[in-house]
Protein backbone atom coordinates (compact mmCIF):
# COMPACT_ATOMS: atom_id res chain seq x y z
CA UNK A 1 0.00 0.00 0.00
CA UNK A 2 1.66 3.58 -0.87
CA UNK A 3 1.16 6.26 1.70
CA UNK A 4 0.74 9.29 0.11
CA UNK A 5 2.17 12.44 2.41
CA UNK A 6 3.65 15.71 1.82
CA UNK A 7 7.04 14.35 1.34
CA UNK A 8 5.61 12.24 -1.40
CA UNK A 9 3.37 15.05 -3.02
CA UNK A 10 6.65 17.94 -3.16
CA UNK A 11 8.79 14.51 -4.29
CA UNK A 12 6.72 14.03 -7.37
CA UNK A 13 5.98 17.59 -7.78
CA UNK A 14 9.49 18.63 -8.33
CA UNK A 15 10.20 15.89 -10.40
CA UNK A 16 7.88 17.11 -13.00
CA UNK A 17 7.93 21.26 -12.80
CA UNK A 18 4.33 22.04 -13.51
CA UNK A 19 4.30 25.88 -12.48
CA UNK A 20 7.64 26.17 -13.95
CA UNK A 21 6.43 25.32 -17.26
CA UNK A 22 3.21 27.38 -16.94
CA UNK A 23 5.61 30.29 -16.46
CA UNK A 24 7.52 29.45 -19.61
CA UNK A 25 4.78 29.38 -21.95
CA UNK A 26 2.91 32.01 -20.05
CA UNK A 27 5.54 34.34 -20.58
CA UNK A 28 6.95 32.62 -24.24
CA UNK A 29 2.94 33.63 -25.28
CA UNK A 30 3.58 37.27 -25.06
CA UNK A 31 6.58 37.19 -27.33
CA UNK A 32 4.86 35.00 -29.70
CA UNK A 33 1.76 37.21 -29.78
CA UNK A 34 3.99 39.91 -30.51
CA UNK A 35 5.59 38.09 -32.82
CA UNK A 36 2.14 36.84 -34.36
CA UNK A 37 0.86 40.89 -34.62
CA UNK A 38 4.72 41.89 -36.49
CA UNK A 39 4.61 38.59 -38.88
CA UNK A 40 1.11 39.26 -39.97
CA UNK A 41 1.28 43.19 -40.45
CA UNK A 42 4.33 42.80 -42.21
CA UNK A 43 2.90 39.94 -44.43
CA UNK A 44 -0.63 41.29 -44.87
CA UNK A 45 -0.10 45.13 -44.53
CA UNK A 46 3.33 46.10 -46.13
CA UNK A 47 3.72 43.30 -48.37
CA UNK A 48 7.04 41.51 -47.03
CA UNK A 49 7.89 37.97 -47.66
CA UNK A 50 6.58 35.72 -45.62
CA UNK A 51 10.12 34.46 -44.61
CA UNK A 52 11.36 38.35 -43.95
CA UNK A 53 8.57 39.49 -41.34
CA UNK A 54 9.17 35.75 -39.82
CA UNK A 55 12.91 36.96 -39.51
CA UNK A 56 11.80 39.92 -37.85
CA UNK A 57 9.27 38.50 -36.13
CA UNK A 58 11.64 36.19 -34.42
CA UNK A 59 14.12 38.43 -33.21
CA UNK A 60 11.51 40.40 -31.21
CA UNK A 61 10.03 37.33 -29.77
CA UNK A 62 13.94 35.91 -28.54
CA UNK A 63 14.92 39.35 -27.54
CA UNK A 64 11.51 40.03 -25.33
CA UNK A 65 11.47 35.83 -24.10
CA UNK A 66 15.31 36.21 -22.46
CA UNK A 67 14.43 38.48 -19.50
CA UNK A 68 11.26 36.91 -18.96
CA UNK A 69 12.31 33.36 -19.04
CA UNK A 70 16.05 34.15 -16.35
CA UNK A 71 14.19 36.26 -13.97
CA UNK A 72 10.52 35.21 -13.75
CA UNK A 73 10.15 31.64 -15.31
CA UNK A 74 13.16 30.18 -13.52
CA UNK A 75 13.79 32.80 -11.19
CA UNK A 76 17.28 33.65 -11.92
CA UNK A 77 18.35 36.76 -9.90
CA UNK A 78 21.95 35.81 -10.47
CA UNK A 79 23.98 38.69 -12.91
CA UNK A 80 27.47 36.71 -12.48
CA UNK A 81 26.59 34.14 -15.17
CA UNK A 82 24.35 36.69 -17.16
CA UNK A 83 27.03 36.99 -20.06
CA UNK A 84 27.15 33.03 -20.31
CA UNK A 85 23.93 32.97 -20.54
CA UNK A 86 23.42 35.48 -23.25
CA UNK A 87 25.64 33.38 -24.82
CA UNK A 88 24.26 30.21 -25.02
CA UNK A 89 20.81 31.69 -25.22
CA UNK A 90 22.39 33.84 -28.52
CA UNK A 91 23.51 29.83 -29.99
CA UNK A 92 20.23 28.52 -28.69
CA UNK A 93 18.13 31.62 -30.71
CA UNK A 94 20.21 31.41 -33.89
CA UNK A 95 19.81 27.10 -33.70
CA UNK A 96 15.65 27.49 -32.86
CA UNK A 97 15.67 30.13 -35.73
CA UNK A 98 17.48 28.10 -38.11
CA UNK A 99 15.11 25.43 -37.43
CA UNK A 100 12.34 27.35 -37.47
CA UNK A 101 12.91 29.07 -41.08
CA UNK A 102 13.67 25.78 -42.16
CA UNK A 103 10.32 24.12 -40.51
CA UNK A 104 8.55 26.98 -42.01
CA UNK A 105 9.77 27.34 -45.54
CA UNK A 106 9.21 23.35 -45.95
CA UNK A 107 5.55 23.44 -44.68
CA UNK A 108 4.86 26.17 -47.23
CA UNK A 109 6.92 25.75 -50.15
CA UNK A 110 6.70 21.90 -49.84
CA UNK A 111 3.45 20.52 -48.27
CA UNK A 112 1.24 23.78 -49.47
CA UNK A 113 0.27 24.74 -45.68
CA UNK A 114 -1.08 28.12 -45.30
CA UNK A 115 1.76 30.26 -43.90
CA UNK A 116 0.10 30.82 -40.31
CA UNK A 117 -0.98 27.60 -39.96
CA UNK A 118 2.66 26.34 -40.67
CA UNK A 119 4.26 29.02 -38.48
CA UNK A 120 1.80 27.61 -35.42
CA UNK A 121 3.57 23.87 -36.29
CA UNK A 122 6.88 25.28 -36.21
CA UNK A 123 5.85 27.41 -32.72
CA UNK A 124 5.26 24.39 -31.08
CA UNK A 125 8.05 22.17 -32.13
CA UNK A 126 10.29 25.25 -30.99
CA UNK A 127 8.43 26.18 -27.94
CA UNK A 128 8.99 22.40 -26.51
CA UNK A 129 13.32 22.67 -27.59
CA UNK A 130 13.22 25.77 -26.44
CA UNK A 131 12.00 25.15 -22.76
CA UNK A 132 14.42 21.85 -22.61
CA UNK A 133 17.72 24.25 -23.45
CA UNK A 134 16.41 27.16 -21.26
CA UNK A 135 16.23 24.88 -18.64
CA UNK A 136 19.70 24.52 -18.41
CA UNK A 137 20.81 27.39 -19.50
CA UNK A 138 19.12 29.22 -16.48
CA UNK A 139 19.79 26.38 -13.89
CA UNK A 140 22.18 28.51 -11.00
CA UNK A 141 24.40 26.11 -9.05
CA UNK A 142 22.02 25.15 -6.09
CA UNK A 143 19.17 23.69 -8.71
CA UNK A 144 22.16 21.99 -10.70
CA UNK A 145 23.44 20.29 -7.71
CA UNK A 146 20.51 19.14 -6.89
CA UNK A 147 19.01 17.63 -9.69
CA UNK A 148 20.01 14.18 -10.69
Amino acid sequence: MLIWNKRCLKGAHMKFPYAQILRFCSSGAIGVLLGYLILIVLTEEVGVWYLASAIVASIVNYTSNFLFHKYWTFKDRESHEIHRQIGKYAAMVVFLFLLGITLLYILVECLRLWYLFAQLIVTGVVTVISYLISRRIFANEKTAASSP
